[in-house]
């Protein structure tokens, strides 16, 4: 029973002992610093004109909306209330979503239009621009 007892002594200061230099030699790396003051954060803002502003922009966006008006600058493109769009558009059925005017031409992306323009003016035998046109003329004649 005595050995068993002097162990178990002999491990509790081992551990102890352990326990006590780790701590020395954490204060001697990482000194403890003073904690900052704490601080007080401003009290929080309330915009009062956001609502306002929410109803500005929705009668904005509703006023685009329902009203008929100019979509360019060359008075080219009307815009129509969306009301009226919807019945236009289920007024023209299956057909809604096909294109307004008949193009002659497919439209296709750019490196195959250049390509498809080659061929055609290959079979036809012309040059794409005439070199005539990008020559400088000379003053005085």
């Amino acid at each position: 029973m005595g050995f068993v007892g002097w162990t178990a002594l002999g491990a509790l200061l081992l551990l102890v002992v352990s326990i006590g230099g780790l701590y020395g030699v954490y204060h001697a790396v990482a000194p403890p610093r003073a904690l900052p003051q704490p601080q007080e954060f401003p009290q929080p803002r309330i915009d009062t004109t956001e609502s306002k502003e929410f109803q500005r922009i929705a009668a904005a966006q509703r006023k685009k909306l329902e009203s008929w008006q100019w979509a360019d600058q060359k008075h080219s493109l009307v815009q129509v209330p969306i009301e009226r769009a919807m019945q236009l558009l289920a007024k023209k059925g299956g057909n809604a979503y096909q294109p307004l005017l008949p193009s002659p031409q497919t439209a296709l992306s750019a490196p195959t239009a250049a390509a498809e323009r080659s061929t055609i003016q290959q079979r036809r035998g012309t040059p794409d621009e005439p070199e005539a046109e990008h020559q400088p003329q000379e003053p005085g004649k």
